[in-house]
C-alpha cells in the first residue's frame, strides 16, 4: 500500500521598507509609506502572534528583516512622527463619525477606521513602547520567529557578481545590522 505524500508549508514574510527619514521636512510623504507599514501590517502581524503564543497554539514562522526596516523602526525621530500620524487620523475620524452619523454605511467605515487607528496607538505607544523590534526579538528567543538577515540595500546580489567587493559590503551590512537588533548573529 502506498502512503501518501506528506509535505510542509514554510511561511517566510519578507519585511522591507525603503529608507524614508527626512529630518529637514516636517512632514514628508514618502514617510507615509512606513507609516501605513507600522499600522497596516507590523502593528497586527505582532498583536496576532503574540496572541497566539499566549494562547498556546503552536506556530513557527520566518519573517525577514532589513537593514532599513530595522533602522526606521529603531528611530526615534520616526517612533515621535508616528505618533503624530496616529493622533492626526484618530482626530479626523473622530470628525468623520459625527459627519456621518446620518449615513449609516459611511459612518460604520468611520467607526472601523477610528478603532483602527486608536487600537494602532494603543499597541504602539503603552504595549510595545514604540519599539517594535523588541517583541520581534522576544518571539524569537521563544522560538516561534525565525528571523533572518537580508542583504543592506535589499541589493540582488547575483546580479552584482561584478562587483564582489559590494557584494561583502551588503552581507555585512546586513549581518551587523541584524545582530545589532537581535543580540545575535543569523
Amino acid at each position: 500500500a502506498m502512503s501518501e505524500p506528506q509535505g510542509y508549508v514554510a511561511l517566510v514574510l519578507h519585511s522591507h521598507l525603503p529608507f524614508v527619514r527626512h529630518p529637514e521636512h516636517d512632514s514628508f510623504l514618502e514617510e507615509r509609506w512606513f507609516f501605513e507599514a507600522l499600522t497596516e501590517t507590523y502593528l497586527p502581524l505582532l498583536e496576532r502572534l503574540q496572541r497566539l503564543a499566549n494562547e498556546k497554539i503552536p506556530f513557527r514562522i520566518t519573517m525577514s528583516f532589513t537593514p532599513t526596516l530595522l533602522a526606521m523602526l529603531a528611530d526615534p525621530l520616526l517612533q515621535a512622527r508616528y505618533v503624530r500620524h496616529l493622533d492626526h487620523l484618530i482626530e479626523l475620524s473622530a470628525k468623520e463619525i459625527d459627519r456621518t452619523r446620518w449615513q449609516p454605511l459611511f459612518h460604520r467605515l468611520a467607526l472601523f477606521y477610528h478603532h483602527r487607528f486608536t487600537t494602532a496607538r494603543q499597541l504602539y505607544v503603552e504595549v510595545f513602547r514604540r519599539n517594535l523590534i523588541q517583541p520581534f526579538k522576544e518571539l524569537a528567543d521563544r522560538g516561534l520567529l525565525e528571523p533572518i538577515a537580508s542583504a543592506a540595500t535589499h541589493g540582488y546580489l547575483p546580479l552584482m557578481h561584478e562587483y564582489p567587493v559590494a557584494v561583502k559590503a551588503q552581507m555585512t551590512i546586513g549581518v551587523q545590522a541584524f545582530e545589532h537588533a537581535f543580540g545575535r548573529k543569523p
